[in-house]
């Protein structure tokens, strides 16, 4: 399938010279694409530096390097999205949707119906071939990153006023969801079709390995491709256009994903203004590299495959302070680090039966090299030593792949409320550390507004948006409270 050549088809191959000598170039090329991925493991370590310093409130160095990597074949995509997460903590939504708009509109088609998210667009529905290593292939977002981009290219509209702009890419957010659930499937399904069914066993088991440390944090979640806050947020766009009806759907949708959510589908009762609480905790895991012996031909050969250090976090329990007392407390609606594993869960089986793929070609080669008649003993020894120092050179600096969004957070929490209209501000609060930050709000009279607050351990910025669907023309203004 694809660019897939099947391990038994190899074998038989090399029972003739010149089938031989092309799978010897087969493996060189190898070794020059993984040579190309090494020069892409340093341009995503931009993005590895970029999150840190986001955590030590350094946002213009972290935009910079953010930069660089969008200038990078492989992760433009990537540095894109990361630049514009980075432009929109620092209040630049015109940037920051200038940015992410382009990478999410060439994701999607025109249709009778509007907009369509095109096949194998999304992480995990694309065939990769066997020979290149993942790392030299363009990154594509996962499932959980789209909606996240969508959902943040929402945001940066309703920020500029655009609100036929943030119900679209709402509108998108919320579909999409249904289409990826039926791509992942089908190309599940596909991720082993036509393999060699030892690859396919070593695969599996390698599979297993990781999947067992994944589970207890990816089976908090049902889906990698669900997200409660973004049908929440169609909702409420709904609401605001005079549609309960669909509003009501929508809030449902979301209660069934995330049931904390459907205590925030109407205004708290009484007067003084709607204020919805929108906390990011922290930012989502890493991923990390680990090798995985597995046995070929008799020897084990060591694989490398993505993982994330699956250490228990507990969200934290924050609370809004109106007038120095609690008024609300925050509820997680969603679980970003679940969805990331549990996206690297379902993706699992392609990614290990790739990559065990590719070290079963360098080992067949080997031994084709090793057993390979010329005619001249100096052309067999340096076929073979040539065979086995590309072998060596490629394994040196073959890695998994663990390219992902760095600054996208790790919990998000909810708060729905009503603030007197004497009171000018609220407090939010860490009711673990005692950590508080005080938020002003602007004058909304019995309007809606949207606090969004973004805590990335020492990096903090919290942006209010007061708007009125109807006609009212929406503003925002981002503040940093570091040091706060």
């Amino acid at each position: 399938m694809g660019s897939r050549r099947p391990m038994k088809r190899i074998v038989h191959a090399a029972c003739d010279a010149s089938a031989a000598l092309s799978m010897i170039r087969g493996v060189a090329l190898t070794a020059i694409l993984c040579a190309f991925a090494c020069g892409c493991r340093t341009s995503y370590q931009q993005a590895l530096q970029a999150r840190e310093d986001i955590m030590f409130g350094t946002g213009e160095i972290a935009a910079g390097r953010a930069a660089k990597m969008a200038d990078s074949v492989v992760n433009r995509k990537l540095g894109s999205m990361e630049l514009g997460r980075i432009k929109m903590l620092q209040g630049d939504f015109a940037a920051s949707s200038s940015l992410l708009g382009p990478q999410l509109e060439e994701l999607f088609d025109d249709s009778n119906e509007g907009p369509v998210l095109k096949k194998g667009q999304i992480a995990g529905t694309v065939l990769a071939g066997t020979l290149a290593d993942d790392r030299a292939i363009p990154y594509e977002l996962p499932a959980f990153e789209l909606i996240l981009g969508l959902q943040y290219q929402a945001l940066n509209s309703l920020c500029l006023g655009e609100r036929d702009n943030a119900r679209v890419y709402l509108r998108r957010a919320t579909a999409a969801q249904e289409q990826i659930k039926e791509e992942i499937e089908e190309a599940s399904a596909a991720d082993t079709e036509d393999e060699d069914a030892n690859n396919v066993a070593n695969a599996t088991s390698a599979a297993n390995e990781i999947t067992a440390k994944l589970a207890p944090i990816a089976d908090a979640v049902r889906a990698s491709y669900e997200n409660a806050l973004a049908w929440y947020l169609m909702g409420l766009a709904f609401s605001k256009e005079g549609d309960p009806g669909n509003a009501a759907i929508a809030y449902g949708e979301a209660a069934k994903i995330s049931p904390a959510i459907s205590a925030f589908a109407n205004p708290a009762p009484g007067t003084g203004q709607d204020v919805i609480v929108v906390y990011e905790e922290d930012l989502v895991d890493i991923k990390e590299p680990v090798k995985i012996p597995l046995p070929f031909g008799g020897t084990l050969w060591s694989v490398d495959f993505p993982v994330y250090n699956a250490v228990p976090r507990i969200p934290s329990q924050v609370g809004v302070e109106v007038g120095g007392a609690l008024a609300a407390t925050c509820a997680p609606v969603v679980n970003v680090r679940a969805l990331a594993y549990r996206d690297l869960r379902d993706r699992i089986a392609g990614i290990a039966t790739r990559n065990v793929t590719r070290a079963a070609v360098k080992i067949a080669a080997q031994q084709v090299a090793n057993h390979i008649n010329t005619g001249n003993s100096l052309a067999n020894l340096c076929i073979k030593l040539g065979v086995l120092l590309v072998n060596i050179a490629s394994t040196a600096v073959n890695e998994a792949d663990t390219r992902a969004w760095q600054t996208v957070p790790e919990f998000v929490h909810m708060a729905r409320l009503r603030v007197p209209a004497e009171a000018h501000s609220l407090t939010l609060r860490n009711v673990a550390t005692g950590r508080g930050c005080e938020v002003q709000l602007p004058d909304g009279g019995d309007g809606t507004t949207i606090v969004w607050f973004t805590d990335v351990r020492g990096f903090a910025t919290v942006t209010t948006i007061p708007f009125g669907w109807n006609g009212q023309a929406g503003w925002a203004r981002t503040e940093s409270l570091l040091g706060r």
